[in-house]
């Protein structure tokens, strides 16, 4: 085992933030039947999810705090402690040389997000989506899944339920889960489910404080492939990002994070007429996408409400985001964050900023969109050979959209004969190597030597191929 220690400097975040998930209505132990089987896509196809009518509650508790820096003290939710000397210390097994397999892992968004508390309200859940390819090296490399079974596992984190009070108000949203075990029955370790042509891990739940009560909103997963006999063929590392930073509190003013919650639904109630207190007061916290359509939690027509759940938010909030203490950036007022920094990837170093590629609040809040579906992709700006960028900003994204979830670049295809994934060699969204997080970048420089995306043909071929390189056309 070798030690390596994050060069970069984060400060410690106290709020709130997003992700995406699936549901159960018995003890879960094996991914539903509805969830991904195949395809990469982030979103799990699901139902609505209904409120229980009773329901019994654990006493009120406050956030799990995790320790901060022996440098910061405790503070309240509108004041933030001195940033950290650094990410805590990581404990990787050492890295190997090349052999007659190659594994390549990924996020699937770069940042998953999840909340500092679940008393009130829950807009997403401990959620991350684990992705790994296998190439088999020659010659000629193809990819594989024949006879292999791919594990995964946190070497840092082990009791997600420890920091994070999620599991002690699952029954009140409708869901029976196991301590510890996320939607779609993973738990923090485990196996990849095997597809076509890659493996993945859906609904892993990640935190963003590790075993030892540190904030780590990077932590690194581990991939072995191994054979029917369970001997480790390959292994690979990268990271599992999550964070809780989305920062309600700078216009929520409370004492703590749940009255932060709270006050999002007592203006609710002001603007909207409802009674969502009251249902929280009464043991029956609100799930947003019970009336706003949720594709991120598989929930895709509305129900009592005429917008999506991004369309209400990004709309609403569109021109309330002018306040002295909203970042420089706005989005990470909610988004991960300037402390977590979810852009972090070699755009972001050459200044481009999540509205350069999304569009404001309001052309993310366009109800013609349909949130996690319409994105902005590489030839929004790239040439269509993806040799070279055309642009640093899209002046009009909602024109340049996808119109599928297929065509997203995390589950978009290249090289290889054009089975690939994009984020196998680029990275993942928003972490697109060369990152400027240096942890992102500890499985590029363990395969080739270097940071940056796969770009060393030996990699996966023994032999250097003498014909030029090649993203969309060609052949091995």
């Amino acid at each position: 085992m070798h030690k390596i220690l994050s060069k970069t400097l984060i400060i410690l975040g106290l709020s709130l933030a997003l992700t995406a998930c699936n549901s159960g209505s018995t003890p879960v132990n094996s991914q539903p039947a509805n969830a991904p089987s195949g395809g990469l896509a982030t979103l799990p196809v699901n139902t609505a999810i209904s409120l229980p009518t009773k329901t019994s509650l654990p006493p009120t508790a406050m956030v799990v705090t995790p320790t901060l820096p022996a440098t910061a003290a405790a503070v309240g939710p509108t004041q933030l402690p001195p940033p950290p000397a650094g990410l805590p210390e990581a404990v990787l097994p050492a890295s190997q040389p090349l052999s007659r397999l190659v594994a390549f892992a990924w996020n699937n968004l770069g940042m998953h997000c999840y909340q500092a508390d679940y008393s009130q309200l829950l807009i997403l859940p401990p959620y991350n989506v684990l992705c790994t390819q296998v190439v088999s090296r020659g010659d000629e490399p193809r990819i594989t899944t024949n006879g292999l079974t791919a594990k995964y596992y946190l070497p840092q984190e082990s009791a997600p339920a420890a920091h994070t009070n999620f599991w002690d108000y699952v029954a009140a949203y409708g869901w029976n889960l196991l301590s510890g075990i996320g939607l779609t029955g993973k738990g923090i370790t485990g196996t990849l489910d095997a597809a076509a042509d890659h493996f993945i891990a859906t609904g892993v739940p990640v935190v963003d404080v590790n075993d030892d009560g540190v904030w780590d909103p990077y932590p690194f997963f581990v991939v072995q492939v191994q054979d029917n006999t369970g001997n480790t063929l390959v292994e690979t590392v990268n990271v599992a990002p999550a964070s809780t930073e989305m920062s309600c509190y700078l216009c929520h003013i409370a004492s703590d994070t749940q009255g932060v919650f709270a006050s999002i639904l007592h203006a609710h109630d002001s603007l909207s007429n409802t009674g969502l207190v009251q249902l929280a007061t009464d043991g029956k916290p609100i799930l947003c996408n019970s009336c706003h359509a949720d594709p991120a939690m598989g929930v895709t027509q509305n129900k009592d409400s005429q917008t999506t759940l991004s369309g209400a938010m990004h709309t609403f909030h569109a021109d309330k985001l002018t306040a002295s203490q909203v970042p420089p950036n706005a989005c990470q007022a909610c988004h991960p964050g300037p402390q977590t920094q979810c852009l972090r990837d070699v755009m972001a170093s050459q200044g481009i900023t999540c509205t350069d590629c999304h569009g404001g609040m309001s052309e993310v809040g366009d109800p013609a969109r349909t949130p996690w579906v319409n994105l902005p992709t590489c030839s929004s700006c790239h040439t269509q050979a993806l040799t070279k960028s055309t642009s640093t900003h899209i002046e009009n994204p909602n024109q340049v959209l996808t119109q599928a979830a297929e065509a997203l670049y995390q589950n978009s295809k290249a090289h290889g004969g054009g089975g690939i994934y994009c984020p196998a060699c680029h990275g993942s969204p928003h972490a697109i190597y060369p990152t400027i997080t240096a942890r992102d970048n500890e499985q590029s420089i363990r395969l080739q030597g270097h940071a940056g995306p796969i770009v060393e043909c030996e990699v996966c071929h023994t032999e250097r191929p003498e014909e030029a390189f090649w993203h969309i056309g060609g052949g091995d």
